[in-house]
This record gives C-alpha cells, sequence and structure tokens, in this order.
C-alpha cells in the first residue's frame, strides 16, 4: 500500500511536470516569439517614425546634408541597437549607420520598399546574416521622396526570444518546487492519515486490539479514523464477550454433564445401591433441567443477536399471563414453601406487546425470585395503571442483590457472588434476555434491591385505553 502510494503520487509529478514542460516549451514559447517579434517591430517601427520625422524630412528638404545626417542618426542607431538606412525611391542606399562594405548598394529586391515589415531578409551585399527589418516611405505632395529602413539582426531578437523562455522554465521551476510542496502536503495530510487507517483495520482484522488510532488532522480523516478506532474498540470488546460466552457456556455444560456421567456410571455399575438410585435419578433429571434452560436461553439470545428483536404486537389481558404463569410455578413453590399473591388495580388490565415475550419476561423474574426467596416467603406480583401505562411489579423477600453488583445483573453471564454463586442452575441469562426484550418495546425494567431483605423488578406496558378499544 505504501509503495503504491508513493509510486502514483510520483508517477502524477512528473506526469504534470513533463506535460507542463512541453507546454511551457512549445505552445507557450510559440506565443512568447510571436509576441516579442511584433513588440520589435512596433519598436523599429516607432523608431523608424521618429528618424523619418525628426531628421530625414529636413535632409530631403535640403537643411541637412547626407553626411551631418548620418552623424545625427548614428547615436540613435549605437543606443537603439539597430542599423538605420537611407534609401533612394529608386532603391540606392544613400546612408547607412553600419555599411559592410564600400561599396554602392542599389536594391533591386522586388517588395523590400514596398512592405514595411520584413524578417530573415538576407541580402548578400547588405546584410551579413538574417536582419528582420521596417521600411518606412517618406511623401512629400503624394510623392515618395526616400524610405528609412531600421534593421536589427535575427540573432538579437532570437535571443531575446530566448531569453523569455529560459525565464518562463524558470518559473516553470518554481511552480513545480510549489507543487512538490503541494504533494508533499497531500502526502502528510491525506496519504499518511489513509495508511495509517488501513494499518490500523488490518491489525484489528487480524486480531492486534492493541494498536492504536491517533489522527491528528481533522476532517473526513479524522471522521474515519474514530470510526475505525470505534470499530476495532468493538470487535476487541465483541471478542472478549466471545470469550467470556465461550468460557461460560463451557463452564455450565461442564458441571452438569459431569454430575451426569458420575451418577449414571455409579448406577451402572451398582456403586449407588436400588434403594438410592430414585435419589440420584433426581439429581440426574435436575442437570437435565439445567442443561435444557440453558440451551433454551442460547437460543433466544443467538436468535436476537442474528435478527434483532421481532415483536409481534398485540392486545391482551397482562392479568391473564399471569394467572397462567402463577399457575406454572405451583411445583416449584410447594417445594419451597413458597406463596405467590398477585395484586391487579382492576380485573381486566389490556396492553399491547408482543405477549410470547412479555411472558417470558414474567417467566425469567418469577423463575428468579422463587430461586431466590427465602423458604416460607411470598413472591408479590402486582399490576397498576398509571396513566397510559401498565406498571409490572414482581418482588420477592431474598437475598437481595449488592449495590455494587446491580449494574451487572443485565450483563450476559453475570452471577453474583453472594446472590447467584450458590444457585448451580443459574444460568446468568435470564436477567439479559428480560433486559433486551423491554428494550426492544422501549419500556423501561427497573430493580430495586436491598441485600438482606429482597429484590423488586419493575417493568412498564403501554395501556390500551378504553377509547382505543
Amino acid at each position: 500500500m505504501k509503495g503504491n502510494l508513493i509510486r502514483k503520487l510520483i508517477v502524477f509529478y512528473l506526469l504534470i511536470a513533463c506535460v507542463l514542460f512541453i507546454f511551457v516549451n512549445t505552445v507557450l514559447a510559440g506565443i512568447a516569439e510571436k509576441k516579442i517579434m511584433e513588440q520589435q517591430e512596433q519598436e523599429m517601427y516607432v523608431q523608424a517614425g521618429v528618424v523619418l520625422d525628426g531628421y530625414v524630412g529636413r535632409y530631403y528638404g535640403g537643411k541637412l546634408s547626407i553626411s551631418n545626417l548620418m552623424e545625427n542618426l548614428q547615436p540613435i542607431a549605437t543606443i537603439s541597437e539597430m542599423r538605420i538606412l537611407i534609401i533612394a525611391p529608386w532603391g540606392k542606399v544613400v546612408g547607412d549607420t553600419a555599411p559592410i562594405s564600400d561599396k554602392q548598394i542599389e536594391l533591386d529586391v522586388p517588395g523590400f520598399l514596398d512592405e514595411t515589415f520584413h524578417r530573415n531578409i538576407h541580402y548578400q551585399d547588405l546584410t551579413a546574416e538574417p536582419m528582420m527589418a521596417v521600411v518606412l516611405p517618406l511623401t512629400h505632395q503624394y510623392m515618395v521622396k526616400g524610405y528609412v529602413c531600421m534593421m536589427t539582426t535575427m540573432d538579437s531578437v532570437n535571443q531575446k526570444v530566448s531569453d523569455a523562455i529560459y525565464e518562463m522554465n524558470w518559473y516553470y521551476l518554481a511552480m513545480m518546487v510549489v507543487l512538490l510542496a503541494v504533494f508533499i502536503v497531500i502526502y502528510c495530510f491525506m496519504v499518511i492519515p489513509l495508511k495509517k487507517t488501513i494499518a490500523a483495520a488490518k491489525a484489528y482484522v487480524e486480531g492486534n486490539y492493541e494498536k492504536k488510532l491517533v489522527i491528528h488532522s481533522g476532517g473526513e480523516f479524522k471522521a474515519l479514523a474514530d470510526v475505525i478506532g470505534y470499530m476495532g474498540d468493538t470487535m476487541h470488546r465483541f471478542t472478549d464477550y466471545q470469550r467470556e460466552i465461550i468460557a461460560n457456556v463451557s463452564h455450565d455444560f461442564r458441571s452438569p454433564l459431569t454430575s451426569i456421567k458420575g451418577y449414571a456410571e455409579a448406577i451402572k455399575d451398582g456403586t449407588i445401591p436400588p434403594e438410592q438410585q430414585e435419589k440420584y435419578l433426581d439429581v440426574v433429571l435436575f442437570e437435565v433441567d439445567r442443561l435444557t434452560k440453558l440451551t433454551s436461553n442460547l437460543l433466544i439470545l443467538n436468535t436476537m443477536d442474528r435478527k434483532g428483536m421481532l415483536l409481534q404486537p398485540s392486545e391482551f389481558d397482562i392479568n391473564e399471563v399471569i394467572k397462567n404463569l402463577a399457575r406454572t410455578f405451583e411445583g416449584q413453590c410447594k417445594k419451597k414453601r413458597l406463596v405467590i399473591q398477585l395484586v391487579f388495580s382492576a380485573k381486566e388490565i389490556i396492553v399491547n406487546a408482543d405477549r410470547d415475550k412479555i411472558a417470558q419476561v414474567l417467566y425469567n423474574l418469577v423463575d428468579n425470585a422463587i430461586k431466590f426467596s427465602q423458604t416460607d416467603t411470598a413472591i408479590r406480583i402486582t399490576v397498576e395503571e398509571k396513566g397510559r401505562k401498565a406498571m409490572i411489579s414482581v418482588k420477592d423477600n431474598g437475598t437481595g442483590i449488592p449495590k455494587e453488583d446491580l449494574a451487572k445483573i443485565w450483563d450476559r453471564f453475570y452471577k453474583s457472588d453472594s446472590s447467584r454463586g450458590k444457585d448451580k442452575k443459574g444460568t446468568g441469562l435470564g436477567l439479559s434476555i428480560a433486559k433486551e426484550i423491554m428494550t426492544a418495546h422501549k419500556e423501561n425494567i427497573n430493580v430495586i434491591s436491598t441485600e438482606g431483605v429482597g429484590t423488586e423488578f419493575v417493568f412498564t406496558l403501554p395501556l390500551v385505553m378504553e377509547e382505543e378499544i
């Protein structure tokens, strides 16, 4: 990943550099050359006009001799680095600030005196190298009296073009340095955070949750890093939770299976005499019941995790559900000499909820109350209407739950040492199932407990009002 990103950035940078270099040295160079040529011609045109108006006119007017004219024009030619020619109407060069020979020259070149601008002219008798020229006529009374020709070497013009291109290339280099800095900033503020995020995600996938993802830059990368970090923490917690589930399930399965195997072998080999076998068979059935209950709760939790909580709400009488539930626990209550007291604020209390799941909540709460109630005590189940809610309470007179354990009782497989540790049949799943069912109903379930006095669980359900029935 690192090599790919750096390689792509380098290739992209070099591609931009090549494209810009070609653009600067072709398109921009062509534009610069054209512009400089036009500027040079314009400058020569202006200079020719000055010479024509200020000096040549006086020469043809008889006020200056040719020698005096050339003496006046020589400084102008030197300063402007141009060659100035005075040409008669028939083409004879009568004055030259930089003659290449003493030979009299007559220009017999078609079109030379008729056109104003010339590039790359090279007349053997007139120029030793290619020249750029501007020719202006001097007219008087509609007659051409002569011509002024301003000339400069093409090398000097091309040198200006080369200097301009050279300067543009320096600007190009400066721009590429700035662009390189931009790419470095992009790499530092975008690629590096992305690399860190990818590395952290890979580490989390491989189970290395100790790797911390710290992104100092803000914006979307910080948000992405936070999401990945949260995902890693969640996966870490889930992995720990998964290990805890496996450990708890293994422990809860191993204990009853060990008892069942031990007693079954003892009965088979005659270690337990026939008259005592019924007693130990009851223990085996107890452990089988424990395994059945654990398996059932695990299946319920698996359904919740896999599908979410699928509710099938309906209108039903919560009092009737509680009455049927009380009958289910009659056998267990007789064994511990417990009494279930039912207190309803009305003969019928109609609620809207998933009947089967609410019955599961009540079953888990009552089962829990029976397990931890003292012998010869009562379990009180009350239903009271408050506003638009039915408030259901399950209260026992049992061992109670220590204050420090109250926040943990909803956790899966959690068993308090002082309250649940003595109960071998407990799976630590009943209350977590009840909590998830009530959360799916968007209703509250709370607990009030005093150690050594008892525990009360209270949850709410929406009432179906008379006008709605």
